[in-house]
């Protein structure tokens, strides 16, 4: 038999800066949660409304949303002794992070994914 046995769930919300004297970046902003319900709400919103396909990245199919602002992708793992992980990613921009580079966030988020389950 087959288990969901590790779920991880990224967000990145990139945000504004109000004060130029005080930078702020991406990397200060990425949750990692591990909820199934989180995992659950997202595949089920995502399989409704695909967006836009934008790029492939190590055979995470990266998409823009319909409904939204935001960037997602996500994906399913085995590992060892018949267990499975479960990722999805999502990134939140607006008109105000449009020079943000989503692929370089990406890009970012999946290789910590990829760190941690080489951990397991």
């Amino acid at each position: 038999m087959t288990a969901i046995s590790h779920v991880y769930n990224y967000t990145v919300r990139c945000p504004h800066i109000k004060d130029p004297s005080h930078p702020t970046s991406w990397l200060n902003h990425i949750e990692l949660n591990r909820s199934c319900e989180i995992a659950l709400d997202r595949i089920t919103k995502w399989h409704g409304h695909s967006g836009t396909r934008l790029f492939e990245h190590e055979g995470f199919v990266v998409r823009e949303a319909e409904q939204e602002q935001a960037y997602f992708a996500m994906q399913n793992n085995r590992l060892k002794d018949d267990n499975h992980a479960l990722v999805t990613f999502k990134v939140i921009m607006d008109n105000k992070t449009k020079d943000t580079s989503v692929q370089e966030i990406m890009e970012h988020i999946i290789d910590d994914y990829k760190s941690r389950l080489s951990k397991l």
